[in-house]
């Protein structure tokens, strides 16, 4: 008892590896962190203390004393400097500069959520902090709210990214410890480290737009009930566009969130300084100056691997035929839900973890404002309350909705398109796919239909967020990005079409309804 007092009972004024404690700034899963003063400079310093259970794995203590040292040779203005690392009665510890601020997490709290500007500055510091810590072979591995300190005036906070505690070289491992412990935050968690795949620099990329999700909307990208159930929704659910739940977020947002929050890490952008650049250029209608490319070096560094799941349905030589490859792609992503799911809830089972959504162009632009127009005109106005719908209201006004869509599709349907680099028919199916998501979410459907009706919701979710990839695989000159991302949507036609029945829509049970 005396021992595990000596690092988590401190009290002001006793001392722990020379350096004098002032008061405790806060717990967490791996240990815990006070203010201290250092002796001799009179410095104030937060000291974190690593808990004794972690510390005995001498795994994790070679991988801390290695780490420590290329953190701390780390010099940035966005991470956090740290001072010294060692080990005092077996308990390893850091030395950090205290930054008199609040974290992120904290602001979140009491303001809710920020105004699209102050969300992209703050993504776009923290992260070129993120790029610092890639490009000297280290990757976060829980980059979230309570790990960005804030320091000076609200209006102009300066980021730091901070917390290395579940940071560490990544050459061999994924997000689970040999012990069977889960690295990270379940609520900014990349697929791959939920699969137990390859991680590298880009699960930060994601964790970091599922940060940039929270700055808009005050929520987090898939407010689950229960571990598994959040585990799920980031292998297999599509990635959500802010400005859905938070009207006053710029839909130019919608975009950097949805590519940085890709299921595939080759779908993100390469580094983190690339997607805040590209939050900061979005907001200003223009596109980044610098070209996109990695910076992480060593184990950081990005590596093409498969990761198993419908992105890997690749075509075989030969095109099908658009049925006999729905066929095929809807029967293989029913079993890799499964197959997911089943990950999901083996990564929970045996681990822990705390609790804590590109640019434009203007192709084809007189055709596109003229459909665009034409759709602004003929969109009901949502009410201003909506009123929770009977069964028959429901089925009507969804069936408008998807009536409306089909027959834009119509119009620019152009088979020879479909899986092809046309862009403005990329376009085309993006906009029709976000006037559709958009009007079925103003719908209230009733409560023994409120859970179908949310999963039919989420199915076109699905939808956009594949066309919004096969559009920015078009931008590239992709031909075989588009074609990936068409299949990805296909192969949930069945299931789309299965939840339509189930409530009793009547055009949006057809497919491209």
């Amino acid at each position: 008892m005396a021992e595990e007092r000596r690092w988590t009972d401190l009290s002001a004024g006793e001392e722990f590896a020379g350096y004098r404690i002032e008061r405790t700034l806060g717990r967490g899963g791996m240990g815990i962190l006070y203010l201290a003063v250092e002796p001799g400079l009179e410095r104030r310093v937060a000291l974190k203390l690593i808990a004794p259970e972690a510390a005995a794995d001498e795994v994790f203590l070679r991988r801390f004393a290695e780490e420590s040292r290329i953190a701390a040779s780390i010099e940035h203005p966005n991470v956090v400097p740290i001072y010294a690392a060692g080990e005092e009665d077996g308990v390893p510890y850091l030395a950090m500069r205290y930054v008199s601020g609040p974290d992120l997490g904290r602001r979140l709290a009491r303001e809710g959520r920020l105004a699209p500007r102050a969300a992209a500055d703050l993504i776009a510091q923290v992260a070129n902090g993120l790029d610092a810590i890639h490009a000297a072979g280290l990757v976060h591995r829980d980059v979230k709210p309570a790990n960005v300190l804030l320091s000076g005036a609200t209006e102009e906070d300066h980021a730091y990214i901070t917390d290395f505690g579940v940071a560490r070289n990544v050459a061999t491992e994924s997000g689970l410890t040999q012990t069977g412990r889960f690295v990270g935050t379940l609520d900014y968690v990349a697929p791959e480290q939920v699969s137990g795949g390859q991680v590298d620099a880009r699960a930060d990329v994601y964790a970091l737009g599922c940060l940039l999700y929270k700055l808009l909307t005050g929520e987090v990208p898939f407010p689950r009930d229960g571990e598994a159930a959040k585990l799920y929704a980031h292998l297999n659910d599509p990635p959500p566009a802010p400005s859905l739940l938070a009207p006053q977020s710029s839909m130019a947002l919608d975009d950097v969130v949805v590519r940085a929050m890709s299921k595939e890490p080759g779908d993100r952008y390469p580094s983190a300084g690339d997607l805040g650049r590209a939050a900061v250029a979005a907001l200003s209608g223009e596109r980044p100056t610098l070209p996109e490319r990695t910076v992480a070096t060593g184990a950081a560094a990005t590596r093409e691997s498969p990761q198993a799941g419908m992105s890997d349905l690749d075509p075989p030589r030969g095109r099908e035929k658009p049925d006999t490859r729905r066929r095929r792609l809807t029967s293989i992503a029913v079993a890799a839900v499964g197959a997911a799911m089943a990950a999901a809830v083996l990564a929970f089972a045996i681990g822990g973890g705390e609790d804590e959504r590109g640019g434009g162009g203007d192709e084809g632009g007189g055709e596109r404002a003229a459909l665009e127009s034409r759709d602004a005109r003929e969109r009901p106005a949502p009410d201003p309350a909506p009123q929770t719908l009977t069964r028959p209201e429901l089925i009507a006004k969804a069936d408008a909705i998807c009536e409306r869509s089909k027959q834009r599709y119509l119009e620019v349907r152009d088979a020879e398109s479909e899986y092809t680099t046309d862009v403005p028919y990329a376009e085309a199916l993006v906009r029709f796919a976000k006037s559709r998501v958009r009007g079925l979410r103003d719908l209230r459907p009733p409560p023994p239909l409120a859970g179908s009706f949310r999963r039919y919701v989420e199915a076109q979710e699905w939808v956009l967020a594949t066309d919004r990839q096969a559009l920015a695989a078009a931008r590239r000159g992709d031909a075989a990005g588009v074609e990936a991302a068409r299949d990805r949507r296909d192969a949930q036609d069945a299931l789309r079409e299965g939840l339509a029945r189930e409530i009793g829509f009547d055009v949006c049970s057809m497919r491209q309804g």
